[in-house]
């Protein structure tokens, strides 16, 4: 395209996708996320499309970039724009489709993160906040509408309470919650310990694999190594084995 030439990173993709125009405070600026989120889902993306090109069996050139990626995870919102004229607004961290939905401090300084996407799930929000009879919130259109007055009974809720009683009750009751954890609390959870999600890679600490397979698990050997380490190893052996495989099919 017309850009081809422009020097690109995460954040210009960041900014020219869409993402930046709905991440913020409805007042407030665009915000670009705070990490690298475009360079980490391309990666992902770009290993998904080299395996169906090579399950394809036909040699062609697999082009993935950082701003198609950022644009795909946009989903509907170019259809809605298209079809409607409407563009989502900012809404910090809550939907303009899913009523209630944000995070919430506890009476201790504690945050938690609520979703309320399901109408079933939303029934049980609407029962611990003691408006399960009241027709307002019994809809989708009825919790978009009265939307303000949601997010202020969760605020008061939650402004209320301890952040350990609030996650039992939503816990109990069913409801979508969980706390907000900082890397420190992520460090001794018990269910990222459970998962094994945190492992030690030589003498540095980082994340686990994303997938876990059953029959063939397997493993992070190496911190780091330098760009296209494994690319002969990759060209001569698997690439050809891999056609090799095909032809004899």
């Amino acid at each position: 395209g017309p850009y081809k030439d422009r020097p690109g990173f995460a954040s210009i993709a960041e900014s020219m996708s869409g993402l930046a125009a709905i991440s913020g405070e409805p007042d407030g600026p665009p915000m670009l996320p705070p990490v690298a989120l475009t360079d980490e889902l391309t990666g992902v993306v770009a290993a998904f499309a080299s395996m169906v090109a090579l399950h394809s069996g036909v040699g062609q050139v697999v082009d993935v970039n950082l701003l198609e990626t950022m644009f795909q995870i946009m989903g509907p919102l170019i259809s809605l724009y298209l079809l409607t004229g409407e563009e989502q607004p900012r809404l910090g961290s809550q939907l303009p489709y899913t009523v209630p939905r944000g995070v919430y401090q506890c009476r201790d300084g504690k945050w938690v993160g609520v979703s309320a996407s399901s109408d079933s799930v939303a029934a049980r929000v609407n029962e611990v906040l003691g408006v399960a009879d009241d027709e307002r919130f019994s809809t989708f259109a009825g919790r978009v509408k009265h939307r303000a007055i949601l997010h202020e009974l969760m605020t008061n809720y939650c402004a209320s309470r301890d952040s350990e009683t609030v996650l039992k009750t939503f816990t109990d009751a069913q409801a979508a919650i969980g706390p907000v954890l900082a890397m420190s609390d992520i460090a001794k959870d018990p269910h990222f310990a459970a998962r094994q999600a945190i492992k030690m890679v030589g003498a540095t600490p980082m994340q686990g694999l994303f997938a876990s397979l059953s029959a063939t698990p397997g493993e992070l050997r190496w911190e780091g190594r330098s760009i296209d380490a494994d690319g002969e190893e990759i060209r001569n052996n698997l690439w050809n084995h891999r056609r090799d495989d095909d032809r004899e099919g």
